[in-house]
């Protein structure tokens, strides 16, 4: 999942053509079905490797959150998408289990595309909550699904929680009221299956105080609230100084996790990203905001605001690194005020803000709280 921001040089061969694929739906679309199973089957089973979990493990990492669109478990014949994912999942779960890692489960993309982001599967449309009355029982029926297939004596103690959906839009309408009453309804149905389960429900983008009451009058049991802290999609977060970024932001989401007490807040995703940069990381095509290339933009973030060069780490002054390390440092203390924290992504292709298992090993992410070097006040 998430393949644009991920590996982006898989969508390269569509630069310039007279069909471009921006989404995972359309890219087997052009390609055609054999020759975008071929290249997706060949994705799956090479970035993920058992090698890349025990080094997880090794790292001190006690949970992964694994990401995965609805049609691994329920496609249309009318729907282009690639099958077989589930069984690099599977893979993934079970190796997952020989190193002692939990996992969450994480249902990324839901029929129409909850969000119109490509990570969806689906860009630029949001028909989840608009053809709700088919979308919404598919849905629940793919939540049905991973359930059963987890819920079993040999992982029970390894798949831990179920992200019913990742980042539902709440703009329009009434979707807040529909996203809500899809999470009673998934709940209901892991509940029916499972009481030990996590279930957890991202915010909509909504602030945290948003979700008091509903999570505190619906008699939910062991739920945990999702939240995904970024601050690269705004320009306002974009124009932020070092100082601020750790401060006004990071700081900030921490007092706010803490004012969530007696809720469970998880920060999802997170990464090291101060600007937009990073390759088609919003939507193949389009530009970055820092540098004033996005669509519909209103220019670059400062006039000297500049992408080129931005992912190459060997280039980076220790200057620089020893900032990246104690933005990871502030994010992990202040995220730690809920119950922890998971980082998009464990590794990116040639994204080294947004790759886990590189800022280890290059020394910019602290392995151990011993070795952060920023606490928020």
């Amino acid at each position: 999942m998430y393949l644009l921001g991920i590996t982006p040089s898989l969508f390269e061969q569509f630069v310039g053509a007279p069909q471009e694929a921006v989404d995972e739906y359309t890219f087997t679309q052009v390609l055609g079905y054999r020759e975008a199973k071929r290249q997706l089957h060949k994705h799956w089973s090479t970035w993920v490797i058992e090698k890349d979990i025990a080094t997880l493990a090794s790292y001190g990492i006690n949970h992964i959150r694994i990401p995965i669109g609805y049609w691994a478990f329920d496609k249309k014949p009318t729907e282009p998408f690639v099958v077989g994912a589930f069984e690099y999942l599977l893979k993934a779960v079970i190796w997952a289990k020989k190193y002692n890692l939990k996992v969450v489960l994480d249902l990324h993309g839901a029929p129409g595309s909850q969000n119109g982001f490509d990570n969806s599967g689906r860009r630029d449309s949001v028909g989840w909550q608009t053809s709700a009355a088919d979308n919404i029982p598919r849905t629940i029926k793919v939540v049905k699904i991973m359930t059963e297939r987890f819920n079993t004596p040999e992982f029970k103690n390894t798949v831990t929680a179920i992200n019913v959906l990742n980042e539902p839009s709440n703009w329009g309408g009434n979707q807040l009221n529909i996203t809500q009453k899809f999470y009673k309804d998934s709940y209901n149905v892991v509940r029916h299956m499972n009481n030990d389960i996590l279930v957890v429900f991202h915010t909509a983008f909504l602030p945290l105080k948003t979700w008091h009451n509903f999570l505190s009058s619906s008699g939910f049991d062991r739920i945990v609230l999702d939240t995904h802290n970024y601050a690269v999609f705004e320009y306002s977060l974009l124009a932020l100084n070092q100082e601020q970024r750790l401060k006004n932001f990071t700081c900030s989401n921490k007092a706010d996790i803490i004012s969530n007490q007696g809720i469970w807040t998880l920060v999802g995703e997170w990464s090291l990203a101060i600007t937009d940069c990073t390759k088609w990381l919003n939507g193949f095509g389009r530009g970055a905001r820092y540098d004033g290339t996005y669509e519909n933009d209103h220019g670059p973030i400062c006039p000297n605001c500049t992408c080129q060069g931005e992912g190459n780490y060997l280039n980076w002054t220790n200057d620089y690194k020893n900032y990246l390390k104690q933005y990871a440092s502030a994010q992990m203390d202040a995220y730690e005020a809920g119950i922890g924290w998971i980082f998009w992504n464990f590794k990116a292709e040639n994204s080294p803000h947004w790759d886990f298992m590189l800022g280890i090993s290059e020394g910019w992410i602290p392995r151990t709280p011993e070795e952060r070097e920023y606490v928020c006040p």
